[in-house]
């Protein structure tokens, strides 16, 4: 009787569990589709960017912006919650393998990919996680930092590496080579020109009241700060696709075991049945003997 009446328990528990799972996952697929829904991308922002650096021959200009350092800073974005199903160590995992080619610096954004990288004893500059209201923030405040290190000399190259949800299934983690700026333009060839009213391409000198060194800096500084802000933001995305996912997961297992408790159970209280019946018919014939 120990034995069923404890059965009894784990069966009410793991009940109570999985609707407290099934919630948790709904959250998580409501948030996803709200952020889904206010999230959107400008890719025209950043062809506009790209275009007015491409007018120029980068690859000539001397800053820290346009050449190659060996030391390598490497943005990693990850989240302060769990239950993702090991999307934040796929992240750091990525971010160190980026780190260990040049080391410079690991920047971290979020609890867990700070205590991943701890765990594996690399030095890293942490920033705070991410809320709904403080992306902007959260993104230029690392990329001041960032963009400062490397005009201080004390990186070279810039990469940023994030988590993206493809679909509400699917999660890949994305890297970006952020600098030198001309890794924008690796694999395609630069847009050059500045295109005039009617479509067609200019063809003469560009006027400049600044010089080229200013306009790169500027133009890199508002890439890097919205680059920073869609990532986050897909980085969210991501986190609450990948929990749904991994709450969904957990709640087929535990229905599993649901499922073999309660033929456990039944199995068990049928045999208690079965004896006793034995044992009544057993003392019934021994009394009518007697």
């Amino acid at each position: 009787m120990a034995s069923i009446t404890r059965l009894k328990l784990e069966i009410q528990f793991n009940s109570r569990l999985a609707g407290l799972l099934d919630a948790l996952k709904s959250i998580a697929a409501q948030q996803f589709q709200s952020l889904e829904r206010q999230f959107r991308a400008n890719p025209a922002f950043f062809q506009a960017a790209e275009t007015i650096l491409g007018t120029f021959n980068l690859e000539a200009l001397a800053h820290p912006f346009t050449q190659a350092g060996e030391r390598i800073g490497v943005i990693a974005i990850t989240s302060d919650t769990g239950l993702l199903g090991g999307l934040n160590q796929q992240v750091i995992a990525t971010a160190m393998a980026e780190y260990r080619r040049s080391p410079g610096e690991l920047l971290v954004i979020g609890e867990r990919g700070l205590s991943y990288a701890r765990e594996a004893g690399v030095g890293c500059k942490a920033f705070g996680g991410m809320t709904e209201h403080s992306r902007e923030s959260l993104a230029s405040q690392v990329r001041d930092y960032a963009l400062n290190a490397v005009l201080g000399g004390k990186l070279g190259a810039l990469t940023i590496v994030h988590p993206r949800a493809l679909s509400f299934t699917t999660q890949r983690i994305e890297v970006i080579r952020a600098l030198p700026c001309t890794e924008w333009f690796r694999g395609r060839e630069a847009e050059r020109g500045v295109r005039l009213p009617t479509g067609r391409q200019g063809g003469g000198p560009v006027l400049m009241e600044s010089s080229l060194g200013d306009v790169v800096e500027y133009a890199v500084w508002l890439w890097l700060g919205q680059k920073l802000v869609d990532a986050l933001g897909m980085s969210r995305l991501a986190e609450l696709a990948a929990r749904s996912v991994h709450l969904e997961g957990s709640s087929q297992e535990l229905s599993r075991r649901g499922q073999k408790l309660k033929l456990k159970y039944f199995r068990e209280r049928h045999e208690v049945i079965d004896r006793n019946m034995r044992e009544l018919f057993a003392a019934k014939s021994l009394f009518g003997q007697s």
